[in-house]
């Protein structure tokens, strides 16, 4: 029994883990509400680096979230939504705004 305990957990984690991200390997845009940035994830969304045009470019780690990917950003908290085109700002405030990412050109 011990066995297939440990057989289902390990299928679970592998399925998990083997999800696909659709923001991979790609380089994003976003300006709705006041708030615009660019940002690109690595090949295995396991890093986002940040950048807007006032700041210096910021990397942080990404991790699997019950809505996507998420990093923590010196003054921001963000979420990559599983869509693939929504992300989650939330501010050191506390402010959250959702928002739109296309490809950049």
């Amino acid at each position: 029994m011990t066995r297939l305990l440990s057989y289902a957990a390990l299928c679970l984690v592998t399925a998990t883990t083997a999800e696909a991200c659709p923001w991979a390997s790609g380089t994003f845009e976003f300006r709705e509400h006041g708030i615009y940035g660019n940002f690109a994830v690595n090949g295995d969304c396991t890093e986002l680096v940040w950048d807007r045009l006032s700041n210096a470019p910021e990397t942080t780690a990404l991790e699997r979230s019950k809505h996507g990917w998420a990093g923590k950003l010196a003054k921001a908290d963000v979420e990559l939504l599983d869509n693939g085109e929504n992300l989650r700002v939330t501010g050191t405030g506390g402010a959250m705004r959702q928002v739109r990412a296309k490809p950049a050109d």
